[in-house]
């Protein structure tokens, strides 16, 4: 049985995805910064990496949960509900 979305919905979703992806890319770069400035004897070093590694994959799956709710409603609603950050 499928289930349909509102068109308010998808757009919520991909608001809140766009809200995920800036910190993560923040986070991102300064772990990449901090990773250009570490000694390769660091013995951190290979933990610093994973986190990269772990947030680039974070962001592509953010990226393609976006790519498909925009495939999945690519109008923005009419008349959307105000979306509110739920954090103040």
């Amino acid at each position: 049985m499928a289930t349909t979305v509102s068109s308010t919905t998808v757009w919520n979703i991909r608001q809140s995805l766009h809200s995920l992806a800036q910190p993560l890319a923040v986070l991102t770069g300064l772990v990449d910064l901090l990773l250009l400035e570490m000694d390769q004897a660091d013995p951190t070093l290979q933990d610093v990496q994973q986190i990269s590694e772990q947030l680039e994959k974070v962001l592509r799956i953010v990226a393609e949960i976006h790519r498909l709710a925009r495939e999945t409603s690519p109008a923005e609603p009419v008349n959307p509900e105000p979306w509110a950050h739920p954090d103040p």
